[in-house]
């Protein structure tokens, strides 16, 4: 089935989003990028390289348990907090009260981390932000079925990419300035702020979620109830769908929570919490553009080109990490161009390929909620991998470990760019 017959039982027949409302809708996207990426790729582990009681011998060790101790919320909250949503019925919808209430709440996480001074209270504000954020995130996910029409769930895809690469942009630029000031930890005040604005407009324009069917509640035995909450992880394309977003999540992450440290002991880039805010930047001002369209034209020249491609320029820049161990300033800027076409590929039709392969539309904040863990869990689990990698061949010989975290990534891009063939109702 391709993605023009599927109809949306949130949206009425014939319904046409304005670009406003498009962009209002995914707004939300923006702020959730301008929260994440600073946070994982550059604040924490510019924060452990200061902290008294993480030795620098052990920094991979300390990054990679922070990140996978939030590997727990990461899998759990958004499934139940997207069934929660799919089930409650208030005179504000049933997604958006919890948006609200979590963003909120996430930011007393986010001023644990700023005035951290210990690994710790560190620990504890992640922990904390993994739980609101991801609660938040998961009713999000499940907005885009319920009122987008089914003939513009590409389009959806390509807002919002835009806003999340944008926000990615915005996000590393402010860390870029703040760390030229040397006040870096200023920026998750900076991220408290725009999480709550960028929250806003996209309230507004959801109006109508969760005016589908209710989804019956069906008593089983608790094994079998628990089989049937995660069938979709493993049955049919929205099986595949999860299986290749999370194998090209976990590539992208392992690329960037090690960038920072790749740039300080092999590029030698000075200042290199800045230039990683900059490489970040030009990534993003590559992606935008091929995300925003990118979405729009797979509603008429299928989704599986777009991530072949992506797959393909992404290897090729860890490739060439691997291979060169660069110390040219240029030659890494222009491999940040190239990463941003691929990544924005990639994220034109990551949304769309899942709103197409949906099993349930009436369950759709669950099942977009085990979408969602996709993204989460890598986040979390591919680090902790990565970290002892890194320390591990680093114990060998000085700068190896590199090698193997990034050797890990293009295994990773491979897998989750082939098994996308294996999704046969999406082109």
């Amino acid at each position: 089935m391709s993605s023009a017959t599927i109809v949306n039982p949130g949206a009425p027949a014939g319904t046409r989003f304005s670009v406003g409302r498009h962009l209002s809708l995914a707004s939300l996207w923006f702020g959730f990028n301008f929260h994440w990426l600073p946070i994982g790729f550059v604040l924490i582990q510019s924060q452990l390289r200061s902290l008294p009681d993480v030795p620098h011998a052990h920094f991979g060790e300390a990054l990679g348990t922070m990140v996978g101790a939030g590997a727990v919320f990461a899998v759990l909250v958004p499934p139940a907090v997207g069934q929660l949503s799919d089930h409650i019925r208030t005179p504000w919808g049933r997604r958006r009260p919890v948006i609200f209430a979590a963003t909120l709440v996430n930011l007393v996480g986010l001023g644990l981390m700023m005035t951290a001074h210990s690994y710790g209270q560190l620990f504890v504000g992640y922990l904390w932000i993994q739980f609101f954020a991801n609660a938040s995130g998961a009713a999000y996910a499940g907005v885009i079925p319920d009122v987008v029409p089914g003939p513009e769930f590409g389009r959806a895809s390509g807002f919002l990419a835009g806003m999340n690469q944008a926000g990615g942009l915005a996000g590393v630029l402010v860390t870029s300035v703040l760390a030229g000031l040397n006040h870096l930890t200023w920026a998750y005040a900076a991220i408290g702020v725009i999480t709550v604005l960028a929250m806003i407009p996209a309230l507004i324009a959801s109006r109508g979620e969760g005016m589908g069917p209710r989804p019956e509640r069906q008593p089983a035995p608790l094994v079998e109830a628990a089989k049937k909450f995660l069938a979709p992880l493993w049955s049919g394309d929205f099986g595949w769908v999860i299986f290749t977003r999370m194998m090209v999540t976990a590539a992208i992450t392992i690329v960037a929570y090690f960038l920072s440290p790749f740039f300080h002991d092999v590029v030698r880039a000075p200042n290199s919490d800045q230039f990683t805010s900059n490489w970040l930047g030009i990534v993003f001002v590559a992606a935008i553009p091929f995300g925003v369209t990118g979405g729009a034209i797979s509603d008429r020249l299928g989704r599986k080109l777009f991530v072949y491609l992506s797959g393909a320029a992404q290897s090729l820049v860890a490739l060439v990490f691997i291979v060169l161990y660069p110390t040219s300033i240029p030659l890494v800027i222009v491999a940040g161009g190239l990463y941003g076409i691929g990544y924005g590929l990639y994220y034109a039709v990551d949304w769309a390929l899942a709103c197409d392969t949906l099993p349930d539309r009436s369950r759709s904040a669950k099942d977009m909620g085990l979408f969602h863990v996709a993204q989460t869990l890598p986040q979390t689990v591919a680090p902790a991998i990565g970290g002892f990698l890194l320390d591990y061949f680093n114990s060998q010989s000085p700068n190896s470990g590199y090698r193997a975290v990034f050797g890990s990534a293009i295994v990773f891009f491979v897998l989750g760019t082939v098994f996308v063939s294996r999704i046969r109702s999406v082109r």
